[in-house]
C-alpha cells in the first residue's frame, strides 16, 4: 500500500488527552472505506447491516462485537430504510496507553496486544446472550465519559471486564512475549521529558538502532519518533487543561527544547495552537459545569 493510499483512507481519531472515546447512539452508516490509527471496538445493539473488512464481508446483527486493529481497512453499511433502527456503540482506544497499565495483568495484556496487532484480521464475536451485561457495562462507562474524560485505569478495567466475556482469541500472528514495541513504549514513558536518544534506548534494550526502528514500525505501524511526539502532545494536553502553567513551561516539561517548535508540532498534531486548545476546552468544561484546571490568559504563552 502506498503512503498516498494510506493518507486517503486514514480517519484520524483525535483523543487529545483522553485514552478513549465513546459513542452510543442511533447512528448514520459509514459508507466509505476508512481506517483509524487506534483500536476500534464496534458493538451492534440493534439493527442489521454489513461490515466489509479487508475485502471480507461480515453481517452486522444484534449482539455482534467487532475489534478492528489500527490501520485495518473497513466500511460499515446499513440499509437507508433501516438506519432508524440501527444502534451501536463505538469505542476508540489508545492501545499504547492501556498496554502500559496491563503489563501487570499478563493474560489481559497479551489479549490486548493480539487484538490490536497491526496486520491481523478483525476479531468478531457473537455475544447476544451476554447483551444485558455488555449493555450495562457500556452504559456505566458512557455515562462516566459524558461527565469527564475516562482515566487509563477506568478504560483498562472496562476492557478487562469485556475480555472475560470473549471466546478465545487466536494469538499465532503475534508473539507478544518477544515483541519489542512494549519495552520501547515503557522506556519512552519514563524518559519522554528528556532529550530523546535512540542510542540510549538501543543500549538499554540491548538491540541495535536499526533493529529497534524496524521492529517497532513492523509491530505498531508507526515510527518511534512519531510515538514519542504523540505521547508528548498528550501530556501537553493534560497540562493545558489541568494546570495554569504557561505554554513555554509546558513545552519544556514534555520534552520540547524550543517553544516555537512545540507550538507548531501541537498545531499539526492536535489541530489547534496550545492557547486555542486551552481556551476552547476550558470553555467547554465551564459550559458543562465541571471545574477547569487552568486559567486562560491572552498575554505571553499562556
Amino acid at each position: 500500500m502506498t503512503s498516498s493510499w494510506n493518507a486517503e483512507h486514514l480517519e484520524l481519531i483525535t483523543l487529545n488527552d483522553a485514552v478513549a472515546s465513546f459513542s452510543r447512539l442511533f447512528a448514520n452508516t459509514v459508507r466509505y472505506h476508512h481506517w483509524h490509527q487506534c483500536l476500534e471496538i464496534l458493538y451492534v445493539e440493534e439493527g442489521f447491516g454489513v461490515v466489509i473488512v479487508d475485502n471480507r464481508q461480515y453481517t452486522m446483527r444484534p449482539g455482534r462485537l467487532f475489534f478492528f486493529p489500527p490501520f485495518t481497512l473497513h466500511k460499515i453499511m446499513v440499509d437507508e430504510k433501516a438506519q432508524d433502527s440501527y444502534r451501536r456503540t463505538i469505542i476508540h482506544v489508545d492501545q499504547h496507553a492501556i498496554a502500559k497499565l496491563l503489563r501487570h495483568f499478563p493474560d489481559n495484556h497479551r489479549r490486548l496486544q493480539t487484538l490490536s496487532a497491526r496486520g491481523r484480521p478483525a476479531f468478531v464475536a457473537d455475544l447476544a446472550e451476554m447483551h444485558p451485561h455488555i449493555d450495562h457495562l457500556f452504559g456505566l462507562y458512557a455515562r462516566a465519559a459524558s461527565l469527564s474524560a475516562l482515566s487509563t485505569e477506568q478504560i483498562a478495567c472496562m476492557l478487562m471486564t469485556l475480555f472475560n466475556m470473549l471466546p478465545p482469541v487466536q494469538e499465532k500472528m503475534t508473539d507478544t512475549s518477544r515483541g519489542i514495541a512494549s519495552p520501547v513504549m515503557f522506556w519512552i514513558e519514563e524518559n519522554y521529558q528528556k532529550k530523546f536518544s535512540l542510542d540510549a534506548l538501543a543500549a538499554e534494550l540491548g538491540k541495535s538502532r536499526s533493529y529497534l526502528s524496524r521492529r517497532f514500525h513492523a509491530e505498531t505501524g508507526e515510527h518511534i519518533h512519531d510515538y514519542l511526539n504523540t505521547l508528548r502532545l498528550r501530556r501537553a494536553c493534560e497540562l493545558l487543561l489541568h494546570s495554569a502553567l504557561p505554554v513555554s513551561e509546558i513545552a519544556g516539561q514534555v520534552g520540547f527544547a524550543e517553544v516555537t517548535y512545540f507550538i507548531s508540532s501541537f498545531k499539526k498534531g492536535i489541530g489547534e495552537t496550545p492557547l486555542q486548545y486551552r481556551k476552547n476546552h476550558v470553555s467547554r468544561q465551564r459550559a458543562s459545569g465541571s471545574a477547569p484546571g487552568a486559567t486562560v490568559t491572552e498575554s505571553g504563552y499562556r
